[in-house]
């Protein structure tokens, strides 16, 4: 939407004409409201100056939506605590010494998904914002989601959890990386926004240090890893379910932002990940625990907000 309006300021006694603009948004977006100010004083002299102002969307402010986004990062703090006491410290030893299936993972979360991202938002021309979240997403490392698919689906929870490790401490260095390199040059010029980079490592920092916490509690209680082992399934399961449940009812009117091009062609991304990485894995010879367990952490992200 373009507004064009002039305010004129009387320098007599500096008298105001305010013009009210009421603006109906059709989607979560932004866009930008230009106008000229032009000032008389008591000669006629006439001066001009041209204004724009950046106008945005922002989602509902509702107690549910709060109730939702406050429960997020606590329940990732709780699984990533899980983790780190279940975490073998010989298995990650071995899993270090032989880092073929981290160096799969790295390769397809940092370099595949950022791409396919990209070549999503291109191909099927989506509008900048909206291409740029995808990218974003493409950007993300795994995190508590992928652990606790990894569980349900039988994987190899020390590859997992390790991945989820260096890839969040990778993720410190690899988002900006991108974002100021490919996202800038196809997104941000145009977009003219700032991507707030201490809010992300914040966000971040909430599942390397619960996960570290886990270790020292498994290392100091040893016996908390049989009770944590007993009940790690059947929570994790529990908690899916409320994600995909609860989170879908709040956010739920994203929906109606969302056309069918971007519907249809939007889950190509996970779904993709999940492939290609898999393959990527049986190529380079790893088990099928191993294989499931590399797609899962590529296509499956940070949490479910």
């Amino acid at each position: 939407m373009n507004a064009f309006c002039i305010v004129i300021v009387n320098h007599i006694d500096s008298s105001t004409i305010v013009i009210n603009l009421k603006v109906e948004a059709l989607r979560i977006n932004q866009t930008f409201i230009h106008y000229v100010l032009k000032t008389i004083d008591t000669q006629n002299h006439e001066e001009s100056e041209n204004c724009s102002m950046r106008i945005a969307t922002l989602p509902p402010r509702r107690l549910i939506n709060l109730i939702y986004t406050r429960s997020v990062p606590f329940i990732m703090i709780v699984v990533s605590v899980q983790m780190g006491i279940l975490l073998d410290l010989q298995v990650l030893k071995e899993l270090v010494r032989r880092p073929v299936a981290l160096g799969i993972g790295f390769i397809c979360q940092y370099f595949l998904m950022p791409m396919i991202g990209f070549a999503i938002s291109k191909l099927f021309r989506y509008p900048t914002l909206y291409g740029f979240g995808l990218f974003v997403v493409g950007c993300c490392p795994g995190g508590t989601a992928s652990n606790q698919l990894t569980v349900i689906f039988n994987g190899d929870l020390a590859l997992s959890a390790l991945m989820t490790f260096t890839s969040t401490i990778a993720s410190f260095f690899m988002m900006p990386l991108w974002f100021y390199t490919l996202g800038n040059y196809a997104y941000l010029r145009q977009l003219k926004i700032r991507i707030p980079f201490w809010d992300l490592m914040q966000s971040l920092a909430t599942i390397v240090g619960p996960l570290i916490l886990g270790l020292i509690v498994a290392y100091c209680i040893p016996k908390v890893k049989y009770y944590v082992t007993l009940m790690v399934k059947p929570v994790f399961i529990l908690l899916f379910f409320y994600f995909f449940g609860f989170g879908t009812y709040v956010n739920f009117y994203l929906f109606t932002y969302i056309d069918w091009r971007m519907a249809l062609t939007a889950p190509l991304l996970p779904w993709l990940g999940y492939l290609l990485a898999g393959v990527l894995a049986y190529l380079f010879r790893q088990d099928w625990i191993r294989v499931k367990t590399i797609a899962i952490e590529t296509g499956m992200y940070i949490d479910y907000s």
